[in-house]
């Protein structure tokens, strides 16, 4: 339990990691019920939020220590949160979750891989777009299992950081002059490969693993290879269980840091 307390909270939407979420919850003595004196409310992880439903009335009737939580940033939670002085936490932000969802993304990413091509990843040349947290995970993974392993940097740091893993860093300029890859990964939410640059890739297989405006447009890539594929959210649709709990215990641990500072009252 949080500091010893029972906190009350309501979800709101079926995503299914929600449920793993509610259920770890529950093991450190949390209850949920659906009532305006809930003392945190977790909204629908992404997407519009209907204002005729959760209207000012909504946050009006709310307790005013109440925590606001959501998956991925809406900005009309954050509008009305810093109208009504509710604290408000998009899971997404949190560097702890990203850390920890770039496994289940990585391990998504090669089930993809191997039942949508006809080669092993061993010894397939793979080019990974961005060596941040979900780039690097997955380009260790991948060489782990036999790939040559190419990593799109930009900058001396990350070309430094992908070298002491091994990974061999290249710029856009060399890697798109002649490139010759049997795979694109993307992992950078900007648009790094025009359909010019996609043209020369013919046959390559295309996965884009970013959030919008993706690297590159994927009903083009498709025409060059039909396997391509725009993976979102791969933490939701595989190992929702793991990707689950992880919500959880950064729900849990704000809980709980707001009833030891003594945030939330009973």
């Amino acid at each position: 339990m949080a500091g010893g307390i029972i906190l009350q909270g309501i979800i709101l939407g079926n995503e299914i990691r929600y449920h793993h979420a509610k259920n770890y919850l529950e093991m450190q003595g949390h209850t949920f019920q659906e009532n305006k004196e809930a003392d945190f409310i977790i909204f629908p992880f992404m997407g519009e939020i209907d204002p005729n439903i959760y209207n000012d009335s909504y946050f009006a009737a709310l307790r005013k220590d109440a925590l606001i939580f959501s998956g991925v940033r809406s900005e009309y939670l954050t509008n009305r949160c810093k109208e009504y002085g509710l604290k408000y936490y998009p899971m997404m932000e949190e560097r702890g979750i990203t850390i920890k969802n770039a496994i289940p993304t990585s391990e998504g990413v090669i089930s993809y891989l191997i039942k949508n091509r006809i080669d092993t990843i061993a010894n397939s040349k793979i080019l990974v777009i961005g060596y941040g947290v979900c780039g690097s995970d997955l380009s260790k993974k991948l060489k782990a299992l036999g790939a040559n392993v190419y990593a799109l940097v930009r900058n001396r740091e990350k070309e430094a950081t992908a070298y002491a893993d091994s990974i061999t860093p290249i710029y856009a300029e060399r890697a798109f002059y002649k490139p010759n890859f049997d795979v694109i990964i993307n992992t950078v939410p900007e648009c790094v490969m025009t359909n010019e640059v996609l043209q020369k890739c013919k046959g390559t297989l295309f996965i884009d693993i970013a959030s919008k405006p993706y690297g590159f447009d994927m009903e083009f890539a498709k025409k060059l290879n039909e396997k391509s594929a725009l993976l979102p959210g791969i933490p939701g649709k595989y190992a929702v269980r793991t990707a689950g709990e992880i919500l959880g215990e950064y729900i849990n641990q704000v809980l709980k840091n707001r009833g030891e500072s003594s945030d939330i009252k009973r």
